[in-house]
């Protein structure tokens, strides 16, 4: 099962205690004040829907009460401590929008957006890699991720999804729009089986980029020679594609700024 460690206080976090900690997150944020909801995506960088529906369930149990807009706790629930250690550990990082580093986004997005679910894929009988044998490469392509017409564009995240009966990813390199390398880009492919997941950020109190560029480049490895190429999802696996800009406010439509094209 994926599973990533929390950089900070080093809580192991998979799918199975994922709900809890997004719980947790919800429930910290509400017992200081009640809060809107548009305040408690920025609190809790949870996606939008996944915070949504965290609300859903959380109010109907009576856990919480909404009036007015603004969402209270009625301390009603119990947490674990994987739960409770991952939002103390990383609650420093909370006080400042502006840390929007790579590995917060890996601990952010990652931990906090999934709630687990695999895309199906129908593969031909031509496909067909047996399971458990390690297929034999036939080749391998690049594929540009690219962003256009953008403005103050200062945090992303794109969920690229690919056939994996057909090809694996064996790198992912940052382009040149964000200058951003490691902790401030950041891929992987543990999520969820043929999901490739990208995030880019920049740091401190700056201007977000504007116009046209690639924010990342990735290699393929084929198995078959008909395959379908990777394309660009606008949710899968709890994850979203986003853009933010220098205020951490979602960029409307931003996925349609983004491009996926095979350059090599």
């Amino acid at each position: 099962m994926p599973q990533i460690t929390c950089p900070n206080c080093g809580t192991t976090i998979n799918l199975e205690n994922r709900r809890e900690v997004d719980f947790t997150l919800i429930r910290e944020a509400t017992d200081r004040h009640p809060r809107t909801f548009t305040e408690l995506v920025h609190t809790t960088k949870l996606s939008r829907k996944t915070l949504n529906l965290r609300l859903k369930k959380l109010c109907a149990d009576g856990v919480l009460t909404k009036e007015k807009g603004m969402y209270k706790s009625n301390g009603k629930l119990e947490y674990g401590n994987n739960g409770g250690h991952l939002v103390k550990g990383l609650s420093r990082m909370f006080d400042d929008k502006r840390v929007r580093t790579g590995l917060m986004l890996v601990a952010l997005l990652t931990c906090f957006s999934v709630s687990g679910y695999v895309l199906a894929m129908i593969i031909a009988p031509t496909t067909y890699v047996p399971p458990n044998v390690e297929p034999k490469a036939l080749g391998s392509f690049t594929m540009a991720l690219d962003v256009n017409n953008v403005e103050d564009l200062y945090g992303w995240q794109a969920v690229i999804v690919f056939n994996p009966r057909q090809m694996k990813v064996v790198e992912a390199k940052p382009g040149d729009f964000m200058q951003a390398e490691f902790p401030c880009f950041v891929n992987s492919t543990d999520t969820s089986d043929g999901l490739l997941l990208l995030c880019g950020t920049l740091e401190g109190n700056v201007q977000g980029k504007t116009g046209n560029g690639t924010l990342a480049t990735i290699v393929f490895e084929y198995y078959v020679n008909s395959y379908e190429l990777p394309s660009i999802a606008s949710q899968k696996a709890g994850f979203d594609t986003w853009l933010e800009d220098s205020s951490l406010t979602e960029i409307p439509g931003g996925q349609t700024l983004l491009t996926l094209s095979r350059v090599s």
